[in-house]
């Protein structure tokens, strides 16, 4: 064919390069014949078989089963990671808890989410918290009675018959009592005993199979450990807030006359009609009874250790009150200060500022200017130490009492008698 410049143009049919747009692997696939009406279309022919590649196939298996052993490995890492680092991921710290008997899931240990164990403590101690309403007797300045006055506070159940934990201050001069618990149920309370040294009241009201919470050990707490306090703030009823301990073992001026000795410092929020309710563990045991707080402070919050509490419980149901043993001395815990000034010969332990009348120091000789420096082979470098680990005894007990005097150790073999 010669196109309008006059050059040869070739057909299609001698075209130099076949179609090959119907091939397959290099064979030619028949071109199918085309339909003509009327007659069926014949069926294509038989293509060859796709030849396989062993190599490709292995590759694909091995890239699966890869990833899936690098997600289950990446997620035990990963977890092993964030679980063994609480602080820096907060949100997956984990907790054991050993609930109390009595309980679903007592006596078993479980390891769950902080959040878990919070929601279930509350669940096993809050039925036993109660909310105690009073009425007392109001008095003008000259000591008259001006009327009666309306107070409240909180409390918690430690018998299924009805013997109730709460504050001294809660119940103190009153004149009706009434116990409501969570359930809505109310109960008259009558006061079994008081004891005002520890701000510890046993009240008791008339019922059965009442809800119990368990009583712990706080000895065994530590600073940084987490509590729960329960409680009626306000009268706002049933009222959780969340703290840690943040020191153990403080002694607080309660009162002109009062001091309340190794009670449990916490920043758990403690309002006015929180006192007398509890601070539990993340078990749901009780650690400590929520007591004061320092007005204008802020995480400031004090608790009687629950060891005290199970002390006066027991003397008052046993003796009808109580009897805190004393040492018979007013003391300091030294400082350099104090030892350049008494030119003393140690530099840790407790000076005696004052000795007791009638009182077992006095007995057996301790001087105003002695410095204890142990008791019972414990060493004592704070007046705190001291009072605490008398106040762990009882009246009668024996104590081996170490005092330095002008550079001369001697040892004291103090009785110990009621505090007056």
């Amino acid at each position: 064919m010669i196109d309008e410049n006059g050059f040869i143009k070739p057909d299609a049919e001698e075209t130099e390069h076949p179609d090959t747009s119907n091939t397959v692997e290099g064979y030619v696939t028949p071109e199918t014949p085309p339909t003509v009406q009327g007659y069926s279309t014949p069926s294509p022919q038989p293509q060859p078989a796709r030849r396989s590649n062993p190599g490709r196939v292995f590759l694909v298996w091995g890239l699966i089963i890869g990833l899936l052993l690098g997600s289950v490995l990446g997620g035990i890492l990963g977890n092993y990671v964030v679980m063994s680092n609480p602080g820096t991921f907060p949100w997956a710290r984990t907790v054991s808890t050993t609930y109390p008997v009595g309980t679903s899931g007592s006596g078993t240990t479980i390891v769950t989410t902080e959040e878990q164990a919070i929601e279930n403590a509350v669940k096993i101690a809050s039925p036993a918290v109660v909310q105690i309403n009073i009425t007392s007797v109001s008095q003008n300045p000259f000591g008259f009675s001006s009327g009666t006055q309306e107070g409240l506070g909180s409390g918690f159940i430690i018998t299924s018959d009805g013997y109730v934990l709460t504050n001294n201050h809660v119940v103190e001069n009153a004149t009706k009592i009434t116990v409501m618990l969570k359930d809505g149920r109310e109960f008259s309370g009558q006061v079994v005993g008081t004891d005002a040294t520890s701000d510890v009241a046993v009240v008791k009201i008339s019922g059965t199979n009442l809800p119990t919470v368990e009583l712990g050990d706080s000895s065994t707490l530590t600073v940084g450990q987490k509590v729960i306090a329960i409680g009626n703030p306000y009268g706002l009823s049933q009222t959780v807030t969340t703290g840690v301990i943040s020191a153990l073992e403080r002694n607080v001026q309660a009162s002109a006359t009062e001091t309340l000795v190794g009670v449990v410092q916490t920043d758990a929020a403690i309002n006015p009609g929180n006192s007398g309710g509890p601070l539990v563990d993340l078990s749901g045991r009780v650690v400590g009874m929520n007591t004061m707080i320092y007005q204008d402070a802020q995480g400031l919050g004090f608790s009687v250790s629950v060891n005290t509490a199970k002390k006066v419980y027991d003397a008052i149901i046993k003796n009808g009150k109580v009897t805190w043993p004393a040492l018979g001395i007013q003391g300091a815990t030294l400082t350099t200060s104090i030892a350049q000034q008494y030119n003393l010969k140690v530099s840790q332990g407790v000076y005696i500022v004052q000795i007791t009348s009638g009182s077992g120091a006095q007995d057996v000789g301790l001087k105003v200017g002695d410095v204890i420096t142990a008791i019972d082979d414990k060493p004592m470098t704070t007046i705190d130490g001291v009072l605490s680990y008398i106040r762990s005894r009882n009246v009668g007990d024996t104590v081996q009492v170490v005092a330095d005097r002008n550079g001369t150790t001697k040892t004291f073999s103090v009785i110990l008698k009621a505090l007056g």
